[in-house]
């Protein structure tokens, strides 16, 4: 009975963990698209874009680099990196434009 017991405990945290992770990936994924639009606009010159474009630069460059460690750690599921990846190639694409 204990090691049922201790068993829905590790299973709940490694949900925890999960959804921890959910969370950075989904925020990463919201960042690099207003990164891109800023982006976009700040090439167009729009002057609110300018002085945001830094800031989220930066902040997403450092979820990114967050989600990079994590995946070293092997902490990420298949499902995760691929949207981390996916988001990536984004990023590259619309630099490339």
């Amino acid at each position: 009975m204990i090691k049922n017991d201790n068993t829905i405990v590790l299973d709940l945290k490694a949900r925890k963990k999960d959804l921890k992770w959910n969370k950075l990936v989904d925020d990463y994924v919201n960042y690099v698209k207003e990164y891109v639009l800023n982006y976009k606009k700040a090439l167009k010159g729009n002057s609110i874009s300018l002085s945001k474009y830094p800031y989220m630069r930066a902040k997403s460059e450092a979820l990114g680099l967050k989600l990079d460690k994590a995946q070293e750690k092997e902490l990420l599921t298949k499902e995760q990196i691929k949207k981390i990846l996916k988001i990536k190639m984004k990023i590259v694409n619309s630099c490339c434009e």
